[in-house]
Protein backbone atom coordinates (compact mmCIF):
# COMPACT_ATOMS: atom_id res chain seq x y z
CA UNK A 1 0.00 0.00 0.00
CA UNK A 2 3.07 2.48 0.01
CA UNK A 3 4.05 2.06 -3.55
CA UNK A 4 3.49 5.05 -4.23
CA UNK A 5 5.86 6.62 -1.46
CA UNK A 6 8.92 4.08 -2.39
CA UNK A 7 10.77 4.31 0.90
CA UNK A 8 10.30 2.97 4.43
CA UNK A 9 8.72 5.03 6.94
CA UNK A 10 11.10 6.03 9.79
CA UNK A 11 12.08 3.25 12.16
CA UNK A 12 11.54 5.70 15.07
CA UNK A 13 8.19 7.12 13.99
CA UNK A 14 7.33 3.55 13.08
CA UNK A 15 8.04 2.20 16.65
CA UNK A 16 7.65 5.23 19.20
CA UNK A 17 4.55 6.81 17.62
CA UNK A 18 2.66 5.14 15.20
CA UNK A 19 2.68 1.79 17.07
CA UNK A 20 1.67 3.17 20.01
CA UNK A 21 -1.62 4.65 18.38
CA UNK A 22 -2.09 1.22 16.84
CA UNK A 23 -1.59 -0.58 20.05
CA UNK A 24 -4.01 1.52 21.79
CA UNK A 25 -7.04 0.39 19.20
CA UNK A 26 -5.81 -2.98 19.61
CA UNK A 27 -6.70 -3.20 23.20
CA UNK A 28 -9.93 -1.13 22.98
CA UNK A 29 -11.32 -2.44 19.71
CA UNK A 30 -10.19 -5.79 18.22
CA UNK A 31 -13.01 -7.35 18.86
CA UNK A 32 -15.14 -4.52 16.58
CA UNK A 33 -12.26 -4.67 13.70
CA UNK A 34 -12.87 -8.21 13.10
CA UNK A 35 -17.09 -7.92 13.00
CA UNK A 36 -17.19 -4.79 10.43
CA UNK A 37 -14.93 -6.71 8.28
CA UNK A 38 -16.97 -9.66 8.77
CA UNK A 39 -20.13 -7.68 8.10
CA UNK A 40 -18.42 -6.43 4.88
CA UNK A 41 -17.76 -9.91 3.56
CA UNK A 42 -21.08 -10.67 4.36
CA UNK A 43 -22.59 -7.84 2.87
CA UNK A 44 -20.18 -8.22 -0.23
CA UNK A 45 -21.68 -11.73 -0.62
CA UNK A 46 -25.15 -11.34 -0.58
CA UNK A 47 -25.34 -8.59 -2.99
CA UNK A 48 -23.44 -10.26 -5.81
CA UNK A 49 -20.52 -8.16 -5.08
CA UNK A 50 -18.24 -11.72 -3.55
CA UNK A 51 -18.09 -15.24 -4.14
CA UNK A 52 -19.85 -16.92 -1.61
CA UNK A 53 -16.47 -19.12 -1.28
CA UNK A 54 -14.20 -16.45 -0.89
CA UNK A 55 -16.60 -14.63 1.22
CA UNK A 56 -16.43 -17.28 3.49
CA UNK A 57 -12.58 -17.97 3.51
CA UNK A 58 -11.88 -14.38 4.56
CA UNK A 59 -14.40 -14.86 7.57
CA UNK A 60 -12.37 -17.80 8.63
CA UNK A 61 -9.45 -15.63 8.27
CA UNK A 62 -10.48 -12.81 10.48
CA UNK A 63 -11.87 -15.28 12.91
CA UNK A 64 -8.97 -17.16 13.07
CA UNK A 65 -6.66 -13.40 13.52
CA UNK A 66 -9.50 -12.61 16.45
CA UNK A 67 -8.01 -15.78 18.78
CA UNK A 68 -4.59 -15.60 17.30
CA UNK A 69 -2.95 -12.02 17.18
CA UNK A 70 -1.87 -10.44 20.21
CA UNK A 71 -0.29 -6.76 21.18
CA UNK A 72 3.15 -7.80 20.30
CA UNK A 73 1.90 -8.72 16.70
CA UNK A 74 1.49 -4.92 16.32
CA UNK A 75 4.01 -3.27 13.83
CA UNK A 76 4.29 0.52 13.37
CA UNK A 77 5.10 0.45 10.14
CA UNK A 78 2.11 -1.15 8.39
CA UNK A 79 0.60 2.16 9.18
CA UNK A 80 -2.48 1.80 11.42
CA UNK A 81 -4.58 -0.90 12.93
CA UNK A 82 -6.33 -1.95 9.92
CA UNK A 83 -3.77 -2.57 7.91
CA UNK A 84 -2.22 -5.00 10.83
CA UNK A 85 -5.47 -6.90 10.98
CA UNK A 86 -5.58 -7.48 7.47
CA UNK A 87 -2.28 -8.11 6.60
CA UNK A 88 -2.53 -11.03 9.58
CA UNK A 89 -5.52 -11.98 7.45
CA UNK A 90 -3.26 -12.73 3.97
CA UNK A 91 -1.05 -14.52 6.60
CA UNK A 92 -3.80 -17.05 6.75
CA UNK A 93 -5.62 -16.60 3.82
CA UNK A 94 -3.28 -14.57 1.01
CA UNK A 95 -3.71 -11.23 -0.67
CA UNK A 96 -5.52 -12.84 -4.06
CA UNK A 97 -8.25 -13.77 -1.95
CA UNK A 98 -7.93 -12.00 0.84
CA UNK A 99 -7.43 -8.45 -1.18
CA UNK A 100 -10.79 -9.02 -2.33
CA UNK A 101 -12.75 -7.58 0.72
CA UNK A 102 -11.18 -3.84 0.08
CA UNK A 103 -13.71 -3.51 -3.25
CA UNK A 104 -15.53 0.22 -2.79
CA UNK A 105 -14.37 0.86 0.82
CA UNK A 106 -11.11 2.71 2.66
CA UNK A 107 -9.32 2.99 6.28
CA UNK A 108 -11.23 6.02 6.40
CA UNK A 109 -14.82 4.76 6.75
CA UNK A 110 -13.56 1.81 8.46
CA UNK A 111 -12.17 3.67 10.83
CA UNK A 112 -15.14 6.00 11.32
CA UNK A 113 -17.11 3.07 11.63
CA UNK A 114 -14.76 0.99 14.26
CA UNK A 115 -15.12 4.64 16.56
CA UNK A 116 -18.51 4.85 16.65
CA UNK A 117 -18.94 0.77 17.18
CA UNK A 118 -16.37 1.03 20.34
CA UNK A 119 -17.88 4.13 21.19
CA UNK A 120 -21.42 2.90 22.11
CA UNK A 121 -19.92 0.49 24.26
CA UNK A 122 -18.36 2.67 26.25
CA UNK A 123 -21.89 4.22 26.71
CA UNK A 124 -23.39 1.06 27.34
CA UNK A 125 -20.73 0.31 30.62
CA UNK A 126 -21.06 3.78 31.68
CA UNK A 127 -25.01 3.85 31.60
CA UNK A 128 -25.05 0.73 33.39
CA UNK A 129 -23.09 2.26 36.29
CA UNK A 130 -25.20 5.43 36.60
CA UNK A 131 -28.75 3.33 36.61
CA UNK A 132 -26.79 1.34 39.51
CA UNK A 133 -25.67 4.73 41.08
CA UNK A 134 -29.70 6.03 40.92
CA UNK A 135 -30.84 2.94 42.04
CA UNK A 136 -28.94 3.07 45.12
CA UNK A 137 -29.43 6.24 46.00
CA UNK A 138 -33.38 5.94 46.07
CA UNK A 139 -32.91 3.12 48.04
CA UNK A 140 -30.80 5.37 50.57
CA UNK A 141 -33.81 8.46 50.23
CA UNK A 142 -36.11 5.49 50.94
CA UNK A 143 -34.44 4.20 54.07
CA UNK A 144 -34.06 8.62 55.21
CA UNK A 145 -37.11 10.40 54.61
CA UNK A 146 -36.76 11.79 58.25
CA UNK A 147 -33.35 11.69 58.40
CA UNK A 148 -33.17 15.74 58.80
CA UNK A 149 -30.35 17.50 58.18
CA UNK A 150 -29.24 21.11 57.49
CA UNK A 151 -29.63 22.62 54.06
CA UNK A 152 -27.28 24.98 53.41
CA UNK A 153 -26.74 28.00 51.14
CA UNK A 154 -23.18 29.45 51.02
CA UNK A 155 -21.84 26.65 53.76
CA UNK A 156 -23.97 28.64 56.17
CA UNK A 157 -27.23 26.55 57.33
CA UNK A 158 -30.30 27.79 55.33
CA UNK A 159 -33.26 25.48 56.25
CA UNK A 160 -33.72 21.82 57.36
CA UNK A 161 -34.50 19.41 54.88
CA UNK A 162 -33.82 15.48 55.26
CA UNK A 163 -31.12 13.42 53.43
CA UNK A 164 -33.75 11.66 51.46
CA UNK A 165 -34.97 14.87 50.31
CA UNK A 166 -31.31 15.49 48.98
CA UNK A 167 -30.72 12.26 47.46
CA UNK A 168 -33.84 12.72 45.49
CA UNK A 169 -32.39 16.19 44.40
CA UNK A 170 -29.11 13.93 43.00
CA UNK A 171 -30.85 11.41 41.30
CA UNK A 172 -33.35 14.17 39.71
CA UNK A 173 -30.48 15.60 38.17
CA UNK A 174 -28.42 12.09 37.20
CA UNK A 175 -31.67 11.34 35.61
CA UNK A 176 -30.89 14.41 33.27
CA UNK A 177 -27.55 13.53 32.34
CA UNK A 178 -28.75 9.77 31.47
CA UNK A 179 -30.76 11.65 28.90
CA UNK A 180 -27.71 13.70 28.03
CA UNK A 181 -25.95 10.97 27.24
CA UNK A 182 -28.84 8.72 25.41
CA UNK A 183 -29.13 11.52 23.18
CA UNK A 184 -25.51 11.30 22.28
CA UNK A 185 -25.84 7.77 21.91
CA UNK A 186 -28.50 8.41 19.26
CA UNK A 187 -26.29 10.72 17.11
CA UNK A 188 -22.82 7.91 17.79
CA UNK A 189 -25.44 5.37 16.85
CA UNK A 190 -25.29 5.87 12.62
CA UNK A 191 -23.81 4.13 10.28
CA UNK A 192 -21.06 5.70 8.21
CA UNK A 193 -20.15 2.63 6.13
CA UNK A 194 -20.17 2.57 2.48
CA UNK A 195 -18.46 6.19 2.55
CA UNK A 196 -14.99 4.77 1.17
CA UNK A 197 -12.47 7.56 0.87
CA UNK A 198 -15.01 10.32 1.46
CA UNK A 199 -16.47 10.50 -2.25
CA UNK A 200 -18.69 7.28 -2.04
CA UNK A 201 -17.89 4.36 -4.22
CA UNK A 202 -18.84 3.38 -7.69
CA UNK A 203 -19.56 -0.47 -6.34
CA UNK A 204 -23.35 -1.13 -4.79
CA UNK A 205 -22.92 -0.80 -1.64
CA UNK A 206 -25.84 -1.93 0.36
CA UNK A 207 -24.96 0.68 3.13
CA UNK A 208 -28.60 0.10 4.83
CA UNK A 209 -27.81 -3.83 5.49
CA UNK A 210 -24.11 -2.79 6.43
CA UNK A 211 -25.57 -0.70 8.97
CA UNK A 212 -28.51 -3.26 10.10
CA UNK A 213 -25.66 -6.20 10.21
CA UNK A 214 -23.91 -3.84 12.78
CA UNK A 215 -26.55 -2.83 15.16
CA UNK A 216 -26.77 0.82 13.80
CA UNK A 217 -29.97 2.71 14.61
CA UNK A 218 -29.67 4.08 11.00
CA UNK A 219 -27.52 5.30 8.11
CA UNK A 220 -25.32 8.79 8.15
CA UNK A 221 -26.22 9.91 4.36
CA UNK A 222 -23.38 12.09 3.33
CA UNK A 223 -20.32 10.34 2.33
CA UNK A 224 -18.20 13.23 3.68
CA UNK A 225 -20.07 14.00 7.13
CA UNK A 226 -19.63 10.09 7.53
CA UNK A 227 -15.83 10.46 7.36
CA UNK A 228 -15.46 13.71 8.94
CA UNK A 229 -18.08 14.05 11.69
CA UNK A 230 -16.59 13.47 15.15
CA UNK A 231 -19.04 15.64 16.61
CA UNK A 232 -20.29 12.86 18.27
CA UNK A 233 -17.21 12.70 20.11
CA UNK A 234 -17.80 15.85 21.68
CA UNK A 235 -21.51 15.37 22.35
CA UNK A 236 -20.46 11.95 24.42
CA UNK A 237 -17.65 14.32 26.17
CA UNK A 238 -20.04 16.94 27.13
CA UNK A 239 -22.40 14.54 28.35
CA UNK A 240 -19.85 13.54 30.61
CA UNK A 241 -18.43 16.29 31.44
CA UNK A 242 -21.78 17.62 32.57
CA UNK A 243 -22.69 14.26 35.13
CA UNK A 244 -19.18 14.87 36.21
CA UNK A 245 -19.94 18.15 37.89
CA UNK A 246 -23.21 16.86 38.60
CA UNK A 247 -21.31 14.40 41.14
CA UNK A 248 -18.18 15.57 41.85
CA UNK A 249 -20.70 18.55 43.74
CA UNK A 250 -22.67 16.16 45.66
CA UNK A 251 -19.05 14.58 46.81
CA UNK A 252 -18.06 17.93 48.20
CA UNK A 253 -21.45 18.13 50.24
CA UNK A 254 -20.41 14.59 51.29
CA UNK A 255 -17.26 15.05 52.06
CA UNK A 256 -18.49 18.09 54.01
CA UNK A 257 -20.44 16.59 56.62
CA UNK A 258 -17.78 14.05 56.75
CA UNK A 259 -15.23 16.70 58.81
CA UNK A 260 -14.94 16.42 62.05
CA UNK A 261 -16.05 19.46 63.52
CA UNK A 262 -19.83 18.91 61.32
CA UNK A 263 -19.47 15.38 62.33
CA UNK A 264 -22.92 14.09 60.25
CA UNK A 265 -21.24 11.22 58.31
CA UNK A 266 -19.29 8.73 59.34
CA UNK A 267 -16.97 7.66 56.46
CA UNK A 268 -17.14 3.52 56.75
CA UNK A 269 -13.56 1.90 56.49
CA UNK A 270 -14.47 0.32 53.40
CA UNK A 271 -13.50 3.54 51.44
CA UNK A 272 -11.27 5.03 54.37
CA UNK A 273 -7.44 5.46 54.19
CA UNK A 274 -5.57 5.60 56.97
CA UNK A 275 -2.45 8.05 57.87
CA UNK A 276 1.11 6.72 58.02
CA UNK A 277 1.83 9.25 60.54
CA UNK A 278 -1.32 10.19 62.21
CA UNK A 279 -2.91 6.91 63.82
CA UNK A 280 -6.62 8.77 64.44
CA UNK A 281 -6.93 9.37 60.55
CA UNK A 282 -9.74 8.14 58.41
CA UNK A 283 -9.56 9.94 55.03
CA UNK A 284 -12.83 9.77 53.22
CA UNK A 285 -10.61 9.19 49.88
CA UNK A 286 -13.28 8.17 47.73
CA UNK A 287 -14.77 11.29 47.87
CA UNK A 288 -11.78 12.62 47.19
CA UNK A 289 -11.44 11.02 44.21
CA UNK A 290 -15.10 11.28 43.02
CA UNK A 291 -14.55 15.19 42.82
CA UNK A 292 -11.31 14.72 41.42
CA UNK A 293 -12.10 12.49 38.51
CA UNK A 294 -14.02 15.80 37.06
CA UNK A 295 -10.99 17.33 36.30
CA UNK A 296 -9.31 14.62 34.43
CA UNK A 297 -12.96 13.87 32.70
CA UNK A 298 -13.57 17.75 31.63
CA UNK A 299 -10.07 17.68 30.81
CA UNK A 300 -10.28 15.33 28.01
CA UNK A 301 -13.52 17.31 26.60
CA UNK A 302 -11.30 20.24 26.67
CA UNK A 303 -8.89 17.91 24.60
CA UNK A 304 -10.80 16.29 22.23
CA UNK A 305 -12.19 19.77 21.09
CA UNK A 306 -9.09 21.24 20.82
CA UNK A 307 -7.82 18.69 18.39
CA UNK A 308 -10.97 18.62 16.61
CA UNK A 309 -11.31 22.58 16.14
CA UNK A 310 -7.98 23.11 13.76
CA UNK A 311 -8.71 20.52 11.81
CA UNK A 312 -10.78 20.68 8.09
CA UNK A 313 -14.23 18.91 7.43
CA UNK A 314 -12.54 15.92 6.33
CA UNK A 315 -10.07 13.42 7.05
CA UNK A 316 -7.16 13.78 8.71
CA UNK A 317 -5.00 11.84 10.97
CA UNK A 318 -6.04 14.46 13.71
CA UNK A 319 -9.30 12.24 14.23
CA UNK A 320 -7.22 9.10 14.69
CA UNK A 321 -5.84 10.96 17.97
CA UNK A 322 -9.63 11.68 19.21
CA UNK A 323 -10.12 8.38 20.75
CA UNK A 324 -7.14 8.33 23.23
CA UNK A 325 -8.23 11.67 25.32
CA UNK A 326 -11.71 9.56 25.08
CA UNK A 327 -10.93 6.42 26.17
CA UNK A 328 -8.98 7.48 29.02
CA UNK A 329 -11.91 9.82 30.10
CA UNK A 330 -14.19 6.80 30.04
CA UNK A 331 -11.88 5.02 32.44
CA UNK A 332 -12.06 8.21 34.51
CA UNK A 333 -15.95 8.08 33.91
CA UNK A 334 -16.40 4.48 35.64
CA UNK A 335 -13.91 5.38 38.14
CA UNK A 336 -15.79 8.52 39.26
CA UNK A 337 -18.91 6.44 39.18
CA UNK A 338 -17.65 3.30 40.98
CA UNK A 339 -16.32 5.83 43.84
CA UNK A 340 -20.04 7.84 44.35
CA UNK A 341 -21.68 4.50 44.68
CA UNK A 342 -18.97 2.74 47.10
CA UNK A 343 -19.15 6.53 48.88
CA UNK A 344 -22.71 6.14 49.55
CA UNK A 345 -22.89 3.07 50.24
CA UNK A 346 -20.30 2.86 52.99
CA UNK A 347 -20.89 6.05 54.80
CA UNK A 348 -23.71 6.29 57.57
CA UNK A 349 -25.27 9.17 59.20
CA UNK A 350 -24.97 10.51 62.35
CA UNK A 351 -29.14 11.01 62.72
CA UNK A 352 -28.96 12.14 66.68
CA UNK A 353 -26.38 15.12 65.35
CA UNK A 354 -28.22 15.68 62.22
CA UNK A 355 -31.16 16.95 63.88
CA UNK A 356 -29.11 18.33 66.99
CA UNK A 357 -27.38 20.73 64.29
CA UNK A 358 -30.69 21.71 62.73
CA UNK A 359 -31.82 22.43 66.14
CA UNK A 360 -29.53 24.74 66.95
CA UNK A 361 -28.10 26.46 63.82
CA UNK A 362 -31.18 28.69 63.53
CA UNK A 363 -32.23 27.09 59.90
CA UNK A 364 -35.44 26.73 61.25
CA UNK A 365 -35.92 30.21 61.66
CA UNK A 366 -37.64 31.24 58.59
CA UNK A 367 -40.39 29.26 59.28
CA UNK A 368 -40.96 31.77 62.58
CA UNK A 369 -41.30 34.43 59.76
CA UNK A 370 -43.83 32.60 57.41
CA UNK A 371 -45.27 32.01 60.78
CA UNK A 372 -46.18 34.99 61.60
CA UNK A 373 -47.39 36.10 58.15
CA UNK A 374 -49.99 33.53 58.21
CA UNK A 375 -51.19 34.04 61.87
CA UNK A 376 -50.97 37.83 62.23
CA UNK A 377 -51.43 38.90 58.66
CA UNK A 378 -48.09 40.98 58.57
CA UNK A 379 -46.10 41.25 55.45
CA UNK A 380 -43.16 38.88 54.91
CA UNK A 381 -40.71 42.11 55.27
CA UNK A 382 -42.13 42.89 58.37
CA UNK A 383 -41.20 39.21 59.80
CA UNK A 384 -37.85 38.90 58.07
CA UNK A 385 -37.08 42.28 60.26
CA UNK A 386 -38.29 41.04 62.95
CA UNK A 387 -36.27 37.87 63.50
CA UNK A 388 -33.37 39.15 61.67
CA UNK A 389 -33.54 41.45 64.82
CA UNK A 390 -33.49 38.49 67.11
CA UNK A 391 -30.98 36.51 65.48
CA UNK A 392 -28.43 39.45 65.98
CA UNK A 393 -29.09 39.39 69.43
CA UNK A 394 -29.12 35.74 70.17
CA UNK A 395 -25.54 35.38 67.89
CA UNK A 396 -24.06 38.05 69.84
CA UNK A 397 -25.23 36.39 73.38
CA UNK A 398 -24.40 33.04 71.78
CA UNK A 399 -27.65 31.98 73.38
CA UNK A 400 -28.93 30.80 69.74
CA UNK A 401 -32.10 28.78 69.26
CA UNK A 402 -32.55 29.03 73.13
CA UNK A 403 -32.98 32.91 72.90
CA UNK A 404 -36.13 32.54 70.51
CA UNK A 405 -38.42 33.40 74.20
CA UNK A 406 -41.79 35.00 74.08
CA UNK A 407 -40.36 37.80 75.39
CA UNK A 408 -37.64 38.52 72.94
CA UNK A 409 -40.54 38.15 70.13
CA UNK A 410 -43.27 40.48 71.47
CA UNK A 411 -40.10 42.98 72.10
CA UNK A 412 -38.75 42.83 69.15
CA UNK A 413 -42.41 42.64 66.98
CA UNK A 414 -43.26 46.25 68.93
CA UNK A 415 -40.30 47.95 67.49
CA UNK A 416 -41.28 46.99 64.11
CA UNK A 417 -45.20 46.93 64.17
CA UNK A 418 -47.61 48.94 66.10
CA UNK A 419 -48.54 46.05 68.11
CA UNK A 420 -46.71 43.23 70.05
CA UNK A 421 -46.61 39.76 68.83
CA UNK A 422 -47.75 37.56 72.27
CA UNK A 423 -46.53 33.54 71.13
CA UNK A 424 -46.75 30.99 74.33
CA UNK A 425 -43.06 28.49 74.62
CA UNK A 426 -44.86 25.85 73.15
CA UNK A 427 -46.06 27.53 69.71
CA UNK A 428 -42.32 28.46 69.13
CA UNK A 429 -40.82 25.34 70.34
CA UNK A 430 -43.03 23.49 67.79
CA UNK A 431 -42.46 26.26 64.88
CA UNK A 432 -39.13 25.72 65.38
CA UNK A 433 -38.72 22.08 65.71
CA UNK A 434 -36.71 20.56 62.75
CA UNK A 435 -38.99 17.73 62.55
CA UNK A 436 -42.21 19.82 61.83
CA UNK A 437 -40.43 21.85 60.49
CA UNK A 438 -39.78 19.83 57.61
CA UNK A 439 -43.39 18.14 57.20
CA UNK A 440 -44.62 21.72 56.89
CA UNK A 441 -43.20 21.60 53.49
CA UNK A 442 -46.02 19.51 51.84
CA UNK A 443 -46.03 20.75 48.35
CA UNK A 444 -44.47 19.18 45.21
CA UNK A 445 -40.69 19.03 45.68
CA UNK A 446 -40.00 19.70 49.14
CA UNK A 447 -38.80 17.75 51.69
CA UNK A 448 -41.62 16.54 53.80
CA UNK A 449 -42.11 12.79 54.03
CA UNK A 450 -45.05 12.99 51.86
CA UNK A 451 -43.19 14.63 49.08
CA UNK A 452 -40.23 12.89 48.93
CA UNK A 453 -41.92 9.46 48.59
CA UNK A 454 -43.89 10.87 45.94
CA UNK A 455 -40.38 11.73 44.40
CA UNK A 456 -39.01 8.25 45.20
CA UNK A 457 -42.01 6.74 43.31
CA UNK A 458 -41.58 8.76 40.23
CA UNK A 459 -37.83 8.64 40.56
CA UNK A 460 -37.62 4.39 40.10
CA UNK A 461 -40.12 4.50 37.69
CA UNK A 462 -37.90 6.97 35.79
CA UNK A 463 -34.88 4.64 36.42
CA UNK A 464 -36.90 1.53 35.38
CA UNK A 465 -37.48 3.19 32.26
CA UNK A 466 -33.57 4.31 31.87
CA UNK A 467 -32.64 0.20 32.48
CA UNK A 468 -35.28 -0.59 30.00
CA UNK A 469 -33.72 1.82 27.39
CA UNK A 470 -30.52 0.42 28.22
CA UNK A 471 -31.61 -2.81 27.31
CA UNK A 472 -32.98 -2.40 24.31
CA UNK A 473 -29.76 -0.76 23.17
CA UNK A 474 -27.81 -3.34 23.86
CA UNK A 475 -30.25 -5.78 22.63
CA UNK A 476 -30.61 -4.47 19.04
CA UNK A 477 -26.59 -4.24 18.65
CA UNK A 478 -26.57 -8.14 20.27
CA UNK A 479 -29.25 -9.45 17.76
CA UNK A 480 -27.75 -7.58 14.95
CA UNK A 481 -24.95 -9.51 15.75
CA UNK A 482 -26.50 -12.70 16.06
CA UNK A 483 -27.70 -12.52 12.45
CA UNK A 484 -24.43 -11.22 11.31
CA UNK A 485 -22.64 -14.39 13.04
CA UNK A 486 -25.53 -16.59 11.42
CA UNK A 487 -24.86 -15.64 8.22
CA UNK A 488 -21.28 -15.23 8.77
CA UNK A 489 -21.01 -19.31 9.87
CA UNK A 490 -23.16 -19.97 6.77
CA UNK A 491 -20.84 -18.90 4.05
CA UNK A 492 -17.78 -20.05 6.23
CA UNK A 493 -18.67 -23.75 6.95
Amino acid sequence: MRESIKVAMSGRFANEVVRNEIANDFRVALPDMIRLNIAFAVSLAENGLLDEESAGTIISGFRYVEKNMTEDDVKGELEDFYFNVERRMFEKVGSAIGGKLHLGRSRNDIAAVLNRMAARRSVWEVLELLVELQTLLLKKAEENTDTVITGYTHFQPGQPITLGHYYTALNNALSRDFVRIKNAYENANRSPYGAAAFAGTSFPIDREGLASLLGFDSVLENTLDCISARDYYLELASAFSIMATNISRAAEDLYFWSTFENGILEVGGEIAVCSSIMPQKRNPVSLEMARAKAGHIIGGQAAITTILKGTSFSNTMDLFEIPLPYWQMISQVKQMLICMIESVTYCRVNRERAVRQAAENLCTVTSLADYMVKQYKISFTDAHDIVGNIVSIVLEDKSLIAGFTPERISEESKKVLSFEINMSEDEISSILDPYKNVETKIHVGGPSRESVRSMIKSGNATVSKEADKLCDMKNKVSDAYSVLEKKADKLAK
